[in-house]
């Protein structure tokens, strides 16, 4: 309850101040976190929901992959067999820098283990939980699905830049 308090006062002071970038990192951290987009990730994957997880890559990769929608169906369509269990996977480390004018990124990664009647399957990414200069680059940087045994990556989808790195 006090983090929805929070996270309402940011957004009024978003409503006032727009382009202050310390409570847009803030606000940002608070509601795009990957405990928060983590869940979202498993019943997109689990319900193939394309659409789902289109919406949750970032302006880079929406911009320069061709077919997006495509190339995320091949995705889910190369996890053979019923998925029995997806979880989360802990560390994938992180990534945050603030330049002197007040820009700051932060990004995660996200790990996750998918088990199928046919076989385990490992997808993750590098997740851009805040960007207080240009907003449309949160969401996925990265993301990439291979099996654990034998070790093999099969589709990736990747930003042209940025990837646990500044960006423009």
């Amino acid at each position: 309850m006090f983090n929805n308090f929070i996270i309402g006062v940011l957004a009024f002071l978003l409503m006032i101040f727009p382009n202050w970038g310390s409570v847009q990192y803030e606000y940002l951290a608070r509601t795009n976190s990957a405990s928060i987009v983590a869940p979202k990730i498993i019943e997109a994957i689990k319900s193939n929901d394309i659409d789902t997880l289109e919406s949750m890559m970032c302006g880079n990769i929406k911009k320069n992959t061709k077919n997006l929608h495509g190339e995320i169906k091949k995705m889910l369509d190369a996890i053979e067999g019923t998925i029995t269990k997806i979880e989360r996977r802990p560390g994938g480390g992180s990534y945050t820098e603030t330049r002197k004018n007040g820009d700051a990124i932060s990004q995660v990664g996200l790990d996750f283990t998918i088990t199928t009647t046919k076989q385990t399957y490992a997808i993750g990414g590098c997740w851009e939980v805040a960007n207080t200069f240009n907003k449309k680059e949160v969401g996925f940087r990265t993301i990439g699905l291979g099996t654990l045994d034998p070790l093999k990556s099969l589709v990736s989808i990747t930003a042209t830049d940025g990837i646990r790195s500044w960006h423009d």
